[in-house]
């Protein structure tokens, strides 16, 4: 081996762990946030981060709805002061990923999380 393959071989094994250590660093965490609407209309808007745990409260025509987020997750929550006949949108549950939502017809509200998705679409 002379030494220019030594120089080559370091060279491509520093290239290699750069790139190794580049891929494993952690990626950036996506920009969710929760977006309320009622009767079509933009209530508020505000950002989803995990650690964080906040109520809000919808006058809706069959009272009042009480929205739930904690741990980067939302959800409506399951109150007397609320009347839904199906009660689907209390079924729903957490709701946490970019394109998901809660949608109450009767009461006219929708809880959607926008932002970009998070992991991965495909492995080749």
């Amino acid at each position: 081996m002379t030494k220019g393959d030594r120089w080559l071989f370091l060279l491509i094994a520093g290239v290699g762990l750069f790139l190794l250590a580049w891929q494993a660093r952690p990626a950036p965490l996506p920009d969710r946030e929760v977006q309320v609407f009622r009767d079509g209309e933009l209530l508020f808007r505000f950002p989803l981060t995990e650690g964080e745990a906040r109520t809000e409260q919808v006058e809706v025509a069959g009272g009042v709805a009480t929205i739930e987020m904690k741990d980067g997750a939302v959800r409506l929550v399951p109150t007397e002061d609320y009347f839904c006949p199906e009660r689907i949108c209390l079924r729903t549950g957490w709701i946490k990923q970019p394109g998901e939502a809660i949608i109450c017809v009767p009461n006219k509200l929708v809880i959607r999380i926008e932002g970009r998705e998070d992991g991965l679409d495909a492995v080749i």
